[in-house]
């Protein structure tokens, strides 16, 4: 609904003035800092006047957001809100970030929130299991593989009321970040988290090195978007091409499993030319593993990728000894 469709709604059911009904969606608009839209605080003062309103229309689905895409409007479900972190500036000031986890059916994405829009989750505004629509809102990717809906200056967030198809929050979590693991053929593979096995068939020339802002995870080149002058820290990033016999997946390492698939630390590699950094990735071509982490669709590749949480070397006494548990059922 529009702004004004908002306020006459509110005129018919209070017989409040038009004057008072704009004060005190002003007031409301102003108390969260330009957190929302006008349209947004509307609603808030609407609900909590007793007022029905009619729910969003469904906007983009998840899975068809893409990195760079800007006035996106998404409704999900909340599933996961982190806690709050603080952190400090290169300036000495105090920052603070906390993420919000949003899905629908198709996908999930991370909605982080700075400084002043933290008080969306400090005050309770949102909370786990409610639907929100997201406007206004940019995507972007992380160097860590995650898609990020940024709100930016011009973005809102605001809970809907009424009944939507989407999965509960526990089953969200259950599907995205769940411990529970099953093995899985590549040739099989869909969004979620899965274990698989298969031997690295594919490295890439790259740098493998980037500087990320410690704060929110940004690739730095001369400052961070969000936080300015900041110091950044080498983390690594390893791609391969992972094949077990029924079709291969780009397969990414970040951070620590990279380090430890590698064998060498972010700042040991950092020393090295680029021509040693690709002879030790080399070195790991016909590596053969099992893997857990979540598979997810690039759309703009039009293909599915997995992004690695854990592995080890393979143990053929224990492969060997799944295959026969499998073989007796």
């Amino acid at each position: 609904m529009k702004f004004e469709d908002i306020v006459q709604l509110i005129e018919q059911h209070t017989g409040l003035p038009r004057e008072e009904i704009i004060k005190q969606i002003d007031v409301k608009y102003k108390e969260l800092s330009g957190l929302i839209t006008e349209e947004g605080a509307a609603y808030i003062v609407a609900r909590n006047l007793g007022i029905e309103l009619p729910t969003a229309v469904r906007g983009l689905q998840i899975k068809n957001v893409l990195p760079g895409m800007r006035n996106i409007n998404i409704i999900g479900r909340i599933f996961r809100i982190s806690p709050i972190t603080s952190f400090t500036r290169s300036n000495g000031e105090e920052g603070r970030v906390a993420n919000i986890y949003i899905a629908d059916e198709t996908g999930y994405v991370k909605v982080p929130l700075w400084n002043d829009q933290v008080s969306i989750v400090s005050e309770g505004m949102v909370k786990v299991g409610d639907v929100v629509q997201l406007v206004n809102g940019l995507a972007r990717e992380s160097i860590f593989g995650d898609l990020e809906i940024s709100l930016g200056k011009y973005g809102s967030i605001r809970t809907l009321e009424g009944e939507f198809n989407l999965p509960s929050a526990e089953e969200l979590e259950k599907t995205y970040f769940g411990n529970a693991t099953r093995r899985i053929a590549i040739a099989d593979i869909v969004p979620g988290r899965w274990e698989i096995r298969g031997i690295i068939l594919q490295v890439f020339k790259g740098k493998y090195l980037f500087n990320v802002c410690p704060a929110c995870g940004a690739t730095i080149l001369d400052a961070c978007p969000e936080h300015g002058k900041i110091q950044p820290v080498k983390e690594m990033v390893f791609t391969v091409i992972v094949d077990d016999g029924t079709a291969d997946i780009r397969t990414v390492f970040f951070r620590k499993l990279a380090e430890r698939l590698l064998g060498i630390t972010a700042e040991e590699l950092s020393t090295a030319s680029d021509e040693e950094k690709f002879d030790l990735a080399r070195k790991q071509l016909g590596r053969e593993l099992v893997l857990v982490g979540r598979a997810k669709k690039n759309v703009r590749f039009d293909r599915m990728e997995f992004i690695v949480e854990d592995f080890e070397d393979l143990d053929a006494v224990k492969e060997s000894k799944m295959l026969l548990k499998s073989l007796r059922w």
